[in-house]
């Protein structure tokens, strides 16, 4: 919904999300959007769903309907163009989370607006991937979500024959996450190296294959968790500890010591809520909250 802006001419506009995965392209050659023309090439592949986005990114895949139209629509993203979409073409971009103008134009030349006076802002979240058409009229994107968001990319190609020019778009950037049990890789209660189980070592070597098998890995967050159970500094305590021993083993194994990166959350993170019962039934309750994740980032080629 658009809605104004204090003190501002401007607007500002939700989005619903649609998380979808798998492979992720941006678009190549010439300058100015025209209309399309027989003699030229200005479509790629088919859509492929894209893969999951790392947490401080948002990743944009905007399409435009089989409509007859003969002029492009322009994408503009903070002012600059990343797009001409021509009906029955998508993109697809990244951009770093975080409040941007995101619209569309159908025949804006010569003014551009989109370029010159951005009207419609967009809050993108992180680790989203958003599925927006190119409205026929208006510049601001409609969303899509769920299935119907995937539906209605099936059939389209990638758009082509633009170069993006807009500095706001950035490489997109994969993510991996592997959890592990903290009670499968520690003895009960404990984080130090000597108190990892054989079970344990063995879910790290599986992990350590995992990571290798991974392609452009920039960066890998080593992050514990602990169950609400006992007071809170010692349960932060508790989860910085194990992400330590867990950074550990993966070096020791051959993983990149600059690439690994160590914290603890403590409880503030729990995927189970166990408020009630005894103590050993809070205790087995809270056995998915007791985790370490192996959060692998890596660059789409």
């Amino acid at each position: 919904m658009i809605q104004p802006r204090a003190a501002q001419s401007k607007h500002s506009w939700r989005l619903a999300f649609a998380v979808l995965a798998a492979a992720v392209c941006v678009g190549l050659q010439t300058p100015e959007s025209l209309a399309a023309s027989s003699n030229r090439a200005i479509y790629g592949e088919p859509y492929q769903k894209v893969e999951a986005v790392a947490a401080n990114q948002s990743q944009i895949v905007m399409f435009r309907g089989n409509d007859t139209g003969k002029e492009a629509a322009h994408v503009y993203i903070d002012g600059q163009l990343q797009s001409a979409l021509m009906p029955g073409g998508y993109t697809t971009f990244c951009t770093p989370a975080g409040e941007h103008s995101l619209e569309t134009y159908i025949g804006d030349a010569p003014l551009y607006t989109g370029k010159r006076n951005p009207q419609s802002y967009a809050k993108l979240s992180g680790g989203q991937t958003y599925v927006l058409e190119a409205p026929l009229t208006g510049s601001t994107p409609i969303v899509h979500t769920g299935r119907e968001a995937e539906q209605s990319l099936q059939g389209l190609r990638r758009q082509i024959h633009v170069i993006s020019r807009a500095s706001s778009v950035v490489p997109c950037q994969g993510e991996t996450k592997l959890t592990l049990r903290s009670d499968v890789l520690f003895l009960f209660g404990k984080s130090g190296y000597k108190d990892l189980t054989p079970e344990g070592r063995e879910m790290l070597n599986k992990a350590v294959q995992d990571i290798q098998q991974q392609p452009n890995v920039s960066s890998i967050d080593v992050v514990g968790h602990a169950d609400s159970i006992g007071k809170a500094a010692a349960n932060l305590r508790l989860s910085q500890q194990r992400a330590e021993t867990i950074r550990r083993v993966l070096q020791e194994q051959g993983i990149q010591a600059s690439l690994l990166h160590a914290s603890g959350r403590g409880s503030s993170e729990p995927v189970v809520q166990c408020e009630s019962g005894s103590r050993n039934a809070r205790i087995a309750c809270n056995a998915p909250n007791r985790r370490v994740e192996v959060i692998i980032q890596n660059g789409q080629e």
